[in-house]
């Protein structure tokens, strides 16, 4: 039981989440920095593009989680 509520407590941490998304995108931009312009001009995708990709995903969707506990919050006080 106590494994259980520590992997949901993981789980459920928006800034744990928000973090790893941010991380996500550092790695992925860390591993391109410099060919990026030269990637997409020739359209040489590399698996840290990808990467990238999912980082920005992963951000936008913990974002959005904030969003919707703040307009819950704000239905709640009026």
């Amino acid at each position: 039981m106590i494994l259980r509520t520590i992997i949901l407590s993981v789980a459920k941490n928006k800034y744990l989440h928000v973090f790893l998304g941010v991380m996500t995108i550092y790695a992925g931009f860390s591993e391109i920095s410099g060919t990026l312009v030269e990637d997409f001009s020739s359209w040489n995708f590399k698996g840290a593009h990808g990467v990238m990709f999912i980082g920005v995903l992963h951000l936008l969707h913990s974002l959005s989680e904030f969003i919707e506990a703040a307009d819950y919050l704000k239905e709640s006080i009026d």
